[in-house]
């Protein structure tokens, strides 16, 4: 959910990024289903989906949809643009209807959404979120801005001609005295369409011995980016050698990278 604040004097905008689709939240007034879709289309091709829309609040509320381009900065925040700021933009290849509704507490709108591939050019990945806007009168608290409440569903366009490449530049295990290792991976996407994908690993001592193993979330990397993934393991080791067994699986794909790294920490 995003909250844009407008005020009535100097025009000037503040988005605070709370958190998308995060029921969760206080004050959390719309529900948002699915909250992403993937599509990979033909040239020329054409596809229809529906998002569904829950007013979770307490009084009738009016929503309009909106598409926004976005991008991710360096620290892996959202960042978002309107609608042709960007290249890999969604606008004039997507429609709704209904664009805008009313819903009374409880109710529901399912919008649909057509997405039309270009017939020729760029095949490079094309992406945007949709956002169910809904703009609350100024409280009688004193507050005289209005408030514009922001949640949505991501979609990503892709054509059947776009090249995805996944690079791994190496990995290595750093370790600082007296605290936990953390695991640095070098990785980087060369290709035209984002790549999700999801790391496992498994830590032993040189003999084989399974000392931890865990499963990270889905991680994203976007369209011709370079990025320094990093997570710590769990505890502090004692001095002595190591072994660090690494697989990268991707989304969409039986495809996997594995490697390890031995690392070892010495006497203090």
């Amino acid at each position: 959910m995003f909250l844009r604040v407008h005020h009535p004097l100097t025009a000037k905008i503040i988005i605070l990024f709370v958190l998308l689709l995060l029921p969760a939240i206080t004050g959390a007034s719309t529900k948002v289903e699915p909250s992403k879709f993937i599509f990979t289309l033909k040239p020329g091709e054409r596809i229809t989906d529906a998002v569904k829309v829950t007013n979770i609040q307490n009084r009738e509320a009016n929503f309009t949809a909106n598409i926004y381009d976005w991008t991710l900065d360096e620290q892996e925040r959202l960042v978002t643009f309107t609608a042709g700021s960007l290249p890999d933009t969604l606008e004039g290849l997507i429609k709704f209807n209904p664009r805008r509704f009313t819903l009374k507490p409880g109710e529901s709108q399912y919008v649909r959404f057509t997405l039309s591939a270009p017939k020729s050019g760029d095949w490079s990945e094309k992406k945007g979120i949709i956002f169910f806007e809904q703009e609350l009168a100024p409280s009688d608290q004193g507050i005289e801005s209005a408030i514009v409440t922001q949640v949505g569903a991501t979609v990503y366009l892709s054509f059947t001609d776009t090249l995805r490449a996944f690079h791994f530049y190496g990995a290595q295990v750093a370790t600082p005295k007296g605290e936990a290792p953390t695991v640095l991976l070098d990785l980087a996407n060369e290709g035209q369409g984002h790549i999700r994908y999801q790391i496992f690993y498994q830590l032993m001592t040189p003999d084989g011995a399974l000392l931890e193993e865990n499963h990270l979330g889905e991680q994203l990397i976007l369209p011709e980016v370079r990025r320094q993934f990093s997570f710590p393991l769990s505890g502090v080791l004692g001095p002595g050698h190591y072994h660090l067994s690494l697989k990268i699986s991707f989304w969409g794909t039986t495809q996997q990278y594995q490697t390890s790294v031995a690392f070892t920490i010495e006497e203090p």
